[in-house]
């Protein structure tokens, strides 16, 4: 027990410091979070809403864990990342009793460390998006698989897991949670964690058929092939049985219980078309074709997220999949950890393979199952259990090159973007020194003296990556501080924005903004001196590209010198200059309005 309370304070403080020290990321953060906010001035928990207009991206749980968190701190950055940093605290604990179960107590911290502090995980833990939450939901069916099927016995020195099939009620409590899975995310929510306890099931009911089949290595190649289709054939057969003992019937009874109700009401409430949407487009669309340019080589693209996502201990890669495999070999007892694993990984990469819409969040509900792996390997090589050392150094020797290349790319490009972004280097410089200093340990003969160096200095420099990182950035979206200064100054219908309009922009300023899109014909620039003569408090906030444009219109239609530039600023991240301006003479404004007596159409 003391383990669980010293990692989960470790995991709080990783996930929950500064969380609201940054303002809300676009464009899928204010989204969400303002979709929230307008459920909760409705008093609407069923249609979600952006701007007024239907939200069909996703379903509700992240919405209805947001208004509860709103009603208690406020519309703020904190309140709508609140939910997904205690999903992500809650998805760390569900983790570490799969580990306590599958792999022993001892190992369970370091599996609970391991993921807790990965890139990606925590990236996601302190977003206001939906795969903290759907990571959860998946997470706490798989958990519950394990836990209603397996027991870990100790026969005086051996320990074994052993598997026996889960009840009717096991089986309930299971989809139950893939039921919210489906809330936060939709159909994947059964479908993939259903795909994974299934691969788990059949091996656990069969273990030995593979075994069997590699012991016919000194047949005849003809006898082999038979042996190897007569093996394929069982294991479809084996795949349907194992499939209908799952009871599909009662997964789709349990997930319609726990999400149709909402799923029927926002289809009645819509006439339909929140349904049409989301499963055509957000669902089959994505999965048929790439969206927004999201898109990527199949297998490669989400191998290479998973090394990015699970800085620092990917580091490590291929010790950890040497050990894996040794183990699988050698150690019954660990099979089981070692099969879900890889079930896990392989359900969610293959699938969003195949997908043509490729994001890296996608793969995020499988990083519990890489946590496995990850905290036994650290465990591992903790107690000198791991007969590689030459992997091993070239782990460290890795993460010291990994490590000094994020100093120097924190304190020389990054700086041209964010100017104090070498501060953030300290992260880099700490990791390498703890690599150094694990490597060197490590020659020494000090194996577990120096993986536990490398862990106190990965946890440490996730923490700063993500503590210090985003308030550093957020410091320069000079674009959002331009409108929060004009929003200080006057009322959110006396700023039209000309050009895209961004979702933070939105939920900064309370509500929709005027807004005109630009158009080859002008038709815009029109639109915009419309709204500027109202009023002296009128201002619009123009592209840079489009200023001169602007400028020539308004001298033509006020007279010369008309247009005032109350600020400029390049936006963060791009090249797109942002410029807020205003008709500068007031008898300009009186000529105009006399001369052109027109109406603001929005």
């Amino acid at each position: 027990m003391r383990s669980w309370i010293i990692v989960s304070c470790l995991c709080a403080i990783v996930l929950g410091t500064d969380l609201g020290g940054a303002r809300l990321w676009d464009r899928d953060e204010p989204r969400n979070a303002r979709c929230a906010a307008e459920m909760l001035e409705n008093g609407d928990w069923i249609v979600p809403t952006f701007a007024g207009e239907l939200r069909t991206h996703k379903p509700p749980l992240l919405y209805w864990m947001q208004i509860v968190s709103y009603k208690v701190f406020g519309v703020n950055e904190f309140a709508a990342r609140l939910p997904s940093a205690l999903c992500g605290l809650g998805t760390v604990l569900l983790t570490m009793a799969i580990a306590t179960v599958l792999l022993g107590a001892q190992v369970t911290p370091w599996v609970g460390i391991s993921l807790g502090t990965s890139l990606m995980f925590v990236l996601a833990s302190r977003a206001a998006t939906p795969d903290a939450a759907l990571t959860f939901c998946s997470t706490l069916a798989v958990a519950l698989y394990v836990l209603f099927s397996h027991r870990r016995i100790s026969d005086g020195f051996v320990e074994r897991v052993e598997f026996h099939w889960p009840t009717r009620w096991g089986w309930s409590a299971v989809y139950a949670a893939c039921g919210l899975a489906v809330l936060a995310k939709g159909p994947i929510g059964l479908l993939l964690p259903g795909s994974v306890i299934g691969l788990h099931a059949i091996w656990q009911r069969h273990s030995g058929a593979a075994e069997t089949v590699a012991t016919a290595g000194d047949a005849g190649f003809l006898a082999r092939c038979g042996r190897g289709i007569a093996f394929a054939v069982r294991l479809v057969g084996e795949a349907i049985a194992t499939a209908w003992r799952m009871h599909p019937i009662l997964a789709l009874a349990a997930v319609m219980l726990v999400a149709g109700p909402w799923y029927v009401a926002v289809g009645q409430q819509t006439d339909g078309v929140w349904l049409r949407e989301f499963f055509f487009e957000h669902n089959l669309s994505r999965a048929l074709s790439p969206m927004e340019g999201h898109s990527g080589p199949p297998i490669l693209f989400y191998l290479g997220t998973l090394l990015v996502g699970t800085f620092p201990w990917s580091m490590f890669a291929i010790p950890i999949g040497i050990a894996a495999r040794e183990a699988y070999r050698t150690r019954s007892d660990l099979r089981p950890a070692i099969v879900l694993a890889m079930a896990w990984i392989a359900v969610y990469v293959g699938f969003f393979s195949i997908a043509a819409t490729k994001l890296p969040s996608y793969i995020t509900p499988c990083y519990p199952g890489v946590a496995l792996c990850i905290g036994w390997f650290l465990y591992s090589v903790a107690h000198s259990q791991f007969d590689w050392p030459r992997w091993l150094k070239a782990g460290y020797l890795c993460g010291i090159v990994v490590g000094i290349a994020i100093a120097i790319g924190l304190a020389g490009p990054a700086t041209e973007i964010i100017p104090d972004a070498s501060i953030v280097g300290i992260a880099g410089i700490v990791l390498a020194v703890a690599s150094c200093l694990g490597g060197a340990l490590s020659v020494e003969k000090h194996t577990d003296l120096g993986i536990r160096s490398y862990v106190v200095g990965g946890v440490l420099a996730t923490a700063l990556l993500f503590t210090l990182g985003p308030r550093l950035a957020d410091k320069h979206r000079s674009e959002l501080n331009l409108l929060t200064q004009q929003l200080a100054e006057r009322g959110r219908g006396e700023i039209m924005v000309a050009g895209a309009l961004e979702p933070s922009w939105i939920f900064y300023a309370d509500g929709p903004l005027p807004e005109v899109a630009i158009d080859l014909g002008g038709r815009w620039m029109t639109r915009v001196s419309d709204h500027l003569q109202q009023t002296d408090q009128r201002v619009a906030l123009v592209r840079g590209d489009q200023v001169a444009r602007l400028t020539s219109h308004l001298n033509h239609r006020f007279g010369s010198e008309s247009m005032e530039i109350i600020s400029r600023t390049r936006g963060f991240l791009n090249n797109d200059d942002w410029v807020a301006i205003r008709l500068g003479t007031t008898p300009a404004r009186i000529t105009a309005a006399e001369n052109n007596p027109t109406k603001t159409n929005y």
